[in-house]
């Protein structure tokens, strides 16, 4: 028990690639994952990927935020995404929230992430309810 009460346990683990490791391959995981050495392929599902100043990876990578102070060739597909001063971006980027710090390089293209669009699903009632209103504003100004 804490101090303020109960403790909560949290589900999010962190993977780590060390500096002096080389992986390739496809990264699938729900918690946070953290490059200091060489990644290559791609990554799903992420919370939170961090590419540190001696990290490097290439491939794609799906997560909610990404953090480059290395170098990542690629496409980076994220909520949010942060290039600090030593990070570079060789590829795409689409995001809601792009940050680039002074010295912070994006080389490539930046593509808003779209949210997905409405679409009307009573659509036949939408239409029927049109012309009553017309009629009714008719009998009102005759």
């Amino acid at each position: 028990m804490g101090l303020f009460g109960k403790r909560q346990a949290t589900n999010t683990s962190l993977s780590l690639v060390a500096k002096q490791c080389r992986i390739v391959g496809e990264f699938d995981l729900e918690g946070d994952i953290q490059f200091d050495g060489q990644g290559e392929g791609s990554i799903l599902n992420a919370r939170n990927v961090v590419i540190s100043s001696t990290g490097h990876f290439k491939g794609d990578i799906h997560a909610e935020h990404v953090t480059i102070n290395g170098l990542v060739e690629g496409t980076c597909i994220a909520k949010e995404v942060n290039i600090l001063s030593n990070g570079k971006m060789k590829g795409m980027v689409q995001s809601e929230q792009l940050t680039i710090e002074k010295g912070g390089c994006l080389m490539g293209e930046n593509k808003l992430k779209e949210e997905p669009a409405l679409k009307v699903i009573n659509e036949e009632k939408a239409q029927t309810a049109k012309p009553a209103q017309d009629s009714k504003k008719a009998h009102a100004t005759a």
